[in-house]
This record gives C-alpha cells, sequence and structure tokens, in this order.
C-alpha cells in the first residue's frame, strides 16, 4: 500500500497531468447547437416548458440541504456544506432561467452555481480525506478557479474566441480525482456508498442529456433533458445525505 504522502504525490501528478492535457489541444469553442433542446413547447406562457419546470427538484433538494445544515454531526464541514447547498439550490434558478432563452449569454448563469457545487464538493473530500482538517483555504481556492473558469468561458464567447477549456477540466477534473480520493484515502465520516449513488446518478444524467431528442422521439412527450434534470437532483441529493446529520437532533428539534 502506498504511504500517504505518495498518495497524495498520485493526486496531484494526476490533476496536473489532466489539467495540461487539456491546454495542449486547441481551444474549445461551445457548440450552437448546444441550445437546441428537445423540448421546444410553451406551455402556461412558459417557453420550454418541461426543461424549465424540471428545475424545480434541485430547488427543492438546496431547500433541505439548507434547513438540514443546522444538524450537521461534523461542524468542521458546515462552510463547505452550506457553500455546496446555495450552489445547488442556484443552480435550479440559474438552469430554469437559461432554458426560458438558451444562449451563450444566459447558459453562463447556469454553470457558475454548477461550478460552485462541484467544487465545494472536492474541498469537502480534499479536507476530509487528503488534507485533513478544516483549512477554509481550500474551499475558497477552489471555489474561486471554478468561478473563474467559467467566468473566462464567457469572456472569450462574447469576444469571438470561446474556450471552454478552462470549465471543461473543472467539470471533468472532480470526476477523476474524487472516485481516486476515495479508493485510496480512509473515509471519515462522508458515506461512500452515498457518493457512489451520486456518481451513478450524474452519469444517468449525462446519457438522458446526451440523448434529449431521441428520448422525445420514443415518449412524445418529454425529451432526455427535463430527465436529466430530474437525475442530476438525485445526484444531488445523494451528496447531501453523504454528509452525516444527526437523528437526534432532528428529534429534539421536533419537540421543542
Amino acid at each position: 500500500m502506498l504511504r500517504i504522502k505518495h498518495r497524495r504525490l498520485l493526486l496531484a501528478v494526476i490533476a496536473t497531468v489532466v489539467t495540461f492535457g487539456f491546454f495542449l489541444i486547441d481551444r474549445i469553442p461551445q457548440d450552437p447547437n448546444y441550445h437546441l433542446f428537445a423540448d421546444t413547447q410553451t406551455l402556461a406562457g412558459v417557453a420550454n416548458f418541461w426543461n424549465v419546470l424540471s428545475n424545480a427538484p434541485f430547488l427543492g433538494v438546496g431547500a433541505f440541504a439548507l434547513w438540514r445544515s443546522s444538524f450537521l454531526d461534523q461542524r468542521e464541514s458546515r462552510t463547505a456544506y452550506l457553500v455546496l447547498s446555495i450552489g445547488v439550490t442556484l443552480v435550479g434558478l440559474g438552469s430554469a432561467y437559461y432554458h426560458c432563452a438558451p444562449s451563450n449569454a444566459s447558459l453562463l448563469w447556469d454553470r457558475l452555481p454548477m461550478t460552485v457545487a462541484f467544487m465545494a464538493l472536492l474541498s469537502m473530500l480534499l479536507s476530509e480525506r487528503v488534507v485533513v482538517g478544516y483549512n477554509p483555504v481550500w474551499l475558497w481556492l477552489s471555489v474561486g478557479i471554478g468561478i473563474a473558469a467559467a467566468l473566462y468561458w464567457s469572456w472569450t464567447e462574447a469576444n469571438g474566441k470561446g474556450d471552454l477549456r478552462p470549465y471543461a477540466v473543472v467539470q471533468f477534473l472532480p470526476i477523476i480525482l474524487m472516485p481516486l480520493i476515495m479508493a485510496l484515502f480512509p473515509k471519515r465520516y462522508l458515506s461512500n456508498s452515498m457518493l457512489l449513488c451520486a456518481f451513478a446518478w450524474y452519469f444517468v444524467a449525462k446519457a438522458l442529456e446526451y440523448y434529449d431528442h431521441q428520448i422525445l422521439s420514443l415518449t412524445g412527450l418529454v425529451g432526455g433533458h427535463p430527465l436529466k434534470h430530474v437525475a442530476a437532483a438525485i445526484a444531488a441529493l445523494c451528496i447531501v445525505l453523504a454528509i452525516p446529520a444527526g437523528a437526534r437532533n432532528y428529534s429534539t428539534v421536533g419537540n421543542t
């Protein structure tokens, strides 16, 4: 078994290789066809109705997560947990706003909260297993990098030189690193089973997103993208539940 310092070094090497690997390829502009979703229905005066409405589960998960924040067993994770909870809530609002009128400009408000949630989770896992102990630097550095990547993409698109590479790193590097962290480092309090459940639902969400038009053709009612929102919200709920909260505290609140 590798020593802790060697495991940390392995993570650092992988993160460096993946990051530099993205920047060795040409810049990646946003595909204009990305905005052509299967759902184009207008119902109750709301354009792209199902793509907008299907963001409601994010708001529900975010509200539940914020309510639950008072009962966390591990107080050291509370700040990252709150940032994660706020990020999930804002995903619901930002994605709904984007889907009302899909464009590169409105897409920024969908992507910004997603980077916040992703990076808050990564920093929490790092603090729980890799660099044990609460250090706010990891959280704010991670979230700051995520926000900067989304803003950089938006700025380059506005200047006709769209470049998704930093955003791609922020989105996909955690998906590579987090399973490795779970495999290489012993857990302290985050639930491996709930995190694995979140990863499974995340990949279901990506598949539903990819087959958006085919699923609409199959069902005749709803495309894959609205279902992707529901699957992604379930993934977010699994992440929230991976962070233990005391049942005793729940019952105490209920009796006051």
